[in-house]
């Protein structure tokens, strides 16, 4: 019998000191206030503040690029006017364009892509990164001389990125319609583009979905410099 109280005892404090440490938990909780915003929209809007900040200042940013590169170019030309630096400033020249660091023109084409024109909204009647990815990785195929969507230069580091249902190129928040401009030889990309086996998920879409998909010619077509950084991990310098 004593061994059985002295179990009892014991179960019974050990039951007796979590009930306690419970209602030590359940009482301090319920003193504690809940702290959340007296407003929900606060939050939001500081969200929304903050986006426009950054926005206005990857636009600043763009800007000081642009001056630097047009001071550059000025520079440039002046040091052109002396015969030995002539061939070194040239070759430059020729490196910026291909990185894509100068504004080019010529003849190419613009391709229009936007969501289907519905009021039922599906995963397959709306343009997507992908698209975007897909139809410039063809273009490149296709060695074309530049790249340019909705005015952001597209370079071989360019991302092409979806968050949430907004796409960002460079880093820059774009909006359908996309028009996806290209300088290069008009007939030759816009055969390709015609041949039924280059990009068939596109045209499957355009055709049961209503996606947006459209090529032109323009023979007077201007790509702006990229505007962005480049991320160098890994170079040496070449003598």
């Amino acid at each position: 019998m004593e061994k059985k109280y002295k179990q009892f005892d014991r179960g019974s404090i050990i039951l007796l000191i979590l009930g306690i440490g419970i209602g030590v938990l359940l009482t301090a909780q319920w003193k504690t206030p809940y702290n959340r915003a007296v407003n929900p929209v606060s939050p939001y809007i500081a969200l929304k503040e903050t986006r426009e900040d950054l926005t206005q200042e990857q636009n600043n940013l763009k800007i000081s690029i642009t001056n630097i590169q047009k001071y550059i170019s000025e520079k440039e030309a002046d040091l052109k006017k002396f015969n030995n630096n002539k061939e070194k400033i040239e070759t430059i020249e020729d490196y910026q364009k291909k990185l894509g660091l100068t504004e080019i023109k010529g003849e190419g084409i613009i391709i229009t892509l936007d969501d289907a024109e519905s009021e039922e909204t599906t995963a397959e009647s709306i343009a997507h990164a992908a698209d975007l990815r897909d139809t410039i990785n063809f273009l490149w195929s296709l060695n074309v001389d530049g790249i340019s969507i909705n005015n952001e230069r597209v370079v071989v580091t360019s991302s092409v990125d979806c968050i949430v249902n907004t796409i960002l190129i460079n880093s820059t928040k774009t909006i359908p319609p996309f028009k996806i401009s290209a300088i290069g030889d008009a007939n030759k990309i816009i055969k390709q583009f015609e041949n039924a086996d280059n990009l068939k998920d596109i045209k499957k879409r355009v055709k049961s979905q209503g996606l947006v998909f459209q090529i032109e010619k323009n023979n007077n077509l201007t790509l702006p410099a990229f505007g962005g950084s480049f991320v160098i991990e890994h170079a040496k310098i070449v003598k």
